[in-house]
């Protein structure tokens, strides 16, 4: 099956894109292809999308009673964003969930009332794709005016898309026909639990490498549409009697494979856990900045004794007394400091175990 081609509906579900506000170009999202089978569900190249997230200028406004039409540009093309003033999209997912007191559909609204947005300014709008009179336009769920005056958001958005086109716009969905040569049936197998665990792991390494994101709990994570949609794959082969009643509840399953996920992120020393209570609250291991000061301050002050003199402090001696301040701190996460320090040439390793600070 060509990479170009509609996959069939069934091979719809296994493509993240189905569940996600996919982060296109507005050209893309204008030339995007609509299903064959007539459906709301448009394509680019093999991937089913849905939703959208844009970010560009307001380069026109059209008040009407209901709604405001904005037109987003972001440099490859401009799109309309239908932005409805009685938040209709809002009022069925007001479900009782609060911040602060107050509903967060309810807090959105709030928040999109004081947007008020004019020509030039800068939108982030997230909604539903469709088409009238054969043209694309956004029907948004939210939207916000984004306030960028070092343009920070901009520029981390340009970094972002294209990296996101490159890893997984571009490519075919892994375990549809469409990636598949004629008679392949893939070296790795069907989906099981365990491979799905082991695809989180490789997603929230990604994630947390590219975001800002330096602690979180396995409840932060349930809300990253990209992570859950992979936590949400149909599995493809015949699964245990555990696997069957973990895997028959979504809420059971997402649960599932991220603590799994994150133990495993734990033993590899990407992160550690920085308290238990009342919810366990993960700490991304580079991006302690104690961390990083104590361990240095550790190997400096540790240099000075004499027997250290020639070749340094050894890795145990460190592991030591950083987890005197840092219990749940393993040797792997020690690893990834002493590299991160290293990197950074605030030390520098004498010999395979031991290190010299500056």
């Amino acid at each position: 099956m060509d990479f170009e081609e509609e996959p069939p509906p069934k091979e719809w579900g296994l493509d993240p894109f189905f569940f996600m506000f996919a982060k296109l170009y507005i050209k893309d999202i204008l030339e995007l292809k609509p299903s064959k089978l007539g459906r709301k569900i448009h394509f680019y190249k093999s991937h089913p999308v849905t939703k959208v997230e844009i970010l560009g200028a307001v380069v026109f406004k059209q008040e009407r009673e209901k709604f405001t039409c904005y037109g987003v540009d972001d440099s490859t093309g401009v799109v309309k964003c239908f932005c409805w003033k009685n938040s209709r999209q809002n009022k069925a997912s007001d479900s009782g969930q609060s911040v602060g007191g107050l509903p967060m559909a309810r807090q959105q609204q709030e928040l999109q009332e004081r947007s008020t947005l004019e020509l030039g300014d800068l939108i982030r709008a997230r909604g539903r794709l469709k088409t009238y009179r054969e043209q694309m336009e956004v029907s948004a769920f939210s939207y916000c005016k984004v306030d960028d005056p070092t343009i920070e958001v901009q520029i981390s958005w340009m970094r972002e898309v294209p990296r996101l086109y490159r890893k997984y716009y571009d490519k075919p969905c892994l375990g549809s026909s469409a990636g598949k040569r004629p008679g392949d049936t893939g070296s790795d197998g069907p989906l099981t639990l365990s491979k799905l665990v082991a695809l989180m792991v490789e997603q929230l390494r990604e994630f947390l490498r590219e975001s800002k994101v330096s602690t979180f709990c396995l409840q932060d994570l349930e809300t990253v549409d990209s992570l859950v949609s992979v936590a949400c794959r149909p599995l493809e082969s015949t699964p245990t009697e555990e696997e069957a009643e973990i895997a028959a509840s979504n809420a059971k399953r997402v649960r599932h494979v991220f603590t799994h996920a994150a133990q495993k992120l734990e033993e590899e020393g990407l992160a550690f856990v920085k308290k238990c209570y009342p919810v366990k609250v993960y700490q991304v291991t580079v991006k302690d900045q104690e961390l990083l000061r104590v361990t240095r301050q550790i190997i400096l002050a540790d240099c000075k004794l004499p027997h250290n003199a020639d070749q340094g402090c050894h890795f145990l001696s460190v592991f030591r007394s950083v987890t005197e301040r840092f219990r749940s701190v393993n040797k792997a996460a020690l690893r990834q400091v002493l590299d991160a320090l290293e990197l950074s040439s605030d030390i520098v390793s004498s010999t395979g175990s031991h290190y010299v600070a500056f």
